[in-house]
């Protein structure tokens, strides 16, 4: 991931982040793709595996008191950044200016961006209280944190692709605390995360016994992870705990574990994703639950077996999938 700096040549976290942690809310993190601003600490912040977020991609209209948004959905996160204490000399300009190259220097792709008048697009005297009061109305802007837009203020709306098959979209808003008078950095950043609909984890052993007597093979519901790569996430382990007890009571029996993905970017990075997920579950059951190696087979195929239809998100998400499947020998 790229790094980026936010003090003219914009390193972000120029200051050590030992400084400023005490300060932070409590488990909060700043997001890796942008951070803070130097002596800013973390006062709201909410993250989400998946929901919907708004972001404001045209000017303020004033006589309809609203603003055009785009809706997007994924893995949501709002900070709410503040400063941790006034400085006179960096104004609302200077931290507009830092976050917008910033983005230049993540090759993002600007949707929308604006400074004070420019965000209205009727009289273009409005102030960002506005925007304030309508933004905190609508849920799904900064969901989880309080919009805090003052009569100085910038928003910076924009995509960035982190890898090939991958867009992350960002909406910054600069301005400053009501009252206090401190800086304020509102963002809110949508990674690509698709919803697992009926993700529902494997029960019991004896679960498994019944669908792999019934169709020879079973979807190892409740084994989750990482969005696009092979890291099994913590909340697997119940359910590989699950598999290794059925494993070790079906001694004769020799199983393959098969990797499938749905068919959103090329096949090769497809087929290796499959097969990289497979040998995790593998090496998951025969490392921390010393389930007999020999008694399994890790296999990737890629998109070519859906299960359902590709042509939508449900579908794509049925068909990323690991199976265990009975096999005769190896």
């Amino acid at each position: 991931m790229k790094t980026i700096n936010l003090l003219l040549a914009i390193s972000l976290l120029t200051t050590s982040f030992s400084l400023v942690a005490k300060e932070d809310t409590r488990d909060s993190k700043y997001h890796p793709l942008i951070s803070r601003y130097p002596d800013f600490y973390i006062k709201q912040y909410a993250q989400v595996e998946f929901d919907e977020a708004k972001l404001i991609v045209a000017g303020f209209n004033e006589k309809t008191k609203h603003a055009e948004t785009i809706t997007i959905e994924g893995r949501v996160t709002n900070i709410r950044y503040s400063e941790k204490q006034r400085h006179s000399e960096v104004s609302v300009l200077q931290l507009y200016k830092n976050y917008e190259n910033a983005l230049k220097k993540l090759g993002a792709e600007f949707i929308f961006a604006c400074r004070n008048e420019s965000c209205f697009k009727q009289h273009r005297r409005g102030v960002g209280v506005y925007i304030t009061n309508w933004a905190n109305k609508q849920g799904s802007i900064f969901k989880g944190i309080r919009s805090t837009v003052q009569k100085e203020f910038g928003i910076l709306t924009a995509t960035v692709s982190p890898s090939a098959n991958e867009k992350t979209y960002l909406m910054i808003i600069v301005s400053t605390d009501p009252g206090s008078g401190y800086g304020s950095i509102l963002m809110s950043i949508i990674e690509p995360e698709s919803l697992d609909i009926e993700k529902v984890a494997i029960g019991s052993p004896d679960d498994l016994h019944k669908a792999i007597g019934a169709q020879g093979k079973v979807v190892l519901e409740g084994v989750y992870f990482d969005h696009n790569k092979a890291n099994i996430k913590p909340e697997s382990a119940n359910t590989l705990q699950i598999i290794a007890t059925y494993l070790k009571a079906s001694p004769d029996s020799r199983f393959y574990v098969v990797g499938h993905t749905d068919n959103t970017g090329s096949y090769d990075h497809n087929l290796k994703l499959s097969t990289n997920r497979a040998q995790a579950v593998l090496e998951s059951l025969v490392r921390t639950h010393d389930i007999n190696a020999g008694k399994l087979k890790a296999i990737g195929i890629g998109p070519a077996s859906p299960a359902a239809s590709n042509a939508d998100k449900n579908g794509q998400a049925i068909n990323r999938r690991v199976e265990l499947v009975l096999a005769r020998q190896f």
